[in-house]
């Protein structure tokens, strides 16, 4: 009987430094020189966060619990403001609900996107810094555990966006607001990687993608850049760093 109380022990100890029973912690940071509403979208299969949208002042964080298993995106929206109505909207990242929470939402493209599966195969985390939606703030991923490695974009692509691919808006001045993906801009198979470029062998880099992929080297530049953008862990904690 000892020996089954400390099994079972064992392996409950297991289960609570590897997040199966109180999943981990992600904490939110806005290291930007200004306000932003950042917001989260769990997977078809994952419950929802405590939070799906949010305000952090400049220099501001906020702690998010999540689940086992949990899957999905995190996000900043940028240039959020309320109408005489009472309807909140953002120029960068909205998801269109008409209030700070998401509720379910994805952001409006472009926006810098933070990606996670936990707990996937053999146990692990995944990972990955994402531009496949385009870019609207540098964004970093800082694991806890030892041996894990950071993943970013810390770089403003904005600066370097090509003419064709520049979010601008009237309400921000005409200033660039974002850079859209070329799948994005163009809705074209070659550059979605979608109908007869559905295949990771015949779906390669552009010219295009290739302006992400030189800024950001461990973002995913374009759907089937897992080689070097998927990133794991087991047991860590994650910050979600935006203007790192």
């Amino acid at each position: 009987m000892a020996s089954t109380t400390r099994t079972l022990l064992a392996f409950f100890v297991f289960l609570l430094l590897h997040g199966g029973i109180h999943g981990i912690t992600f904490t939110v940071k806005n290291n930007c020189g200004f306000t932003i509403w950042p917001a989260t979208l769990s997977s078809a299969a994952a419950p929802p966060l405590q939070e799906t949208g949010f305000i952090l002042i400049p220099g501001a964080s906020a702690a998010l619990p999540a689940p086992a298993k949990w899957s999905g995106r995190i996000w900043a929206r940028t240039h959020c403001s309320t109408d005489s109505s009472g309807r909140f909207s953002c120029l960068s990242g909205d998801c269109g609900t008409g209030t700070v929470n998401c509720s379910g939402s994805g952001g409006a493209p472009p926006a810098s996107l933070a990606e996670f599966t936990l707990d996937g195969a053999d146990g692990k985390d995944f990972y990955d810094t994402s531009l496949v939606d385009g870019f609207n703030l540098p964004v970093a991923i800082l694991p806890d555990a030892a041996g894990c490695n950071a993943t970013s974009c810390a770089v403003d692509v904005d600066r370097g966006c090509p003419p064709g691919l520049r979010e601008t808006s009237a309400a921000a001045g005409g200033a660039v607001i974002g850079c859209m993906s070329p799948c994005v801009a163009f809705r074209e198979d070659e550059y979605c990687c979608s109908g007869r470029y559905n295949d990771p062998k015949i779906c390669k880099p552009t010219n295009y993608s290739m302006v992400f992929k030189r800024a950001c080297p461990q973002a995913y530049s374009y759907p089937y850049d897992d080689a070097t953008s998927t990133f794991t862990c087991v047991g860590a904690n994650y910050v979600i760093s935006f203007c790192p």
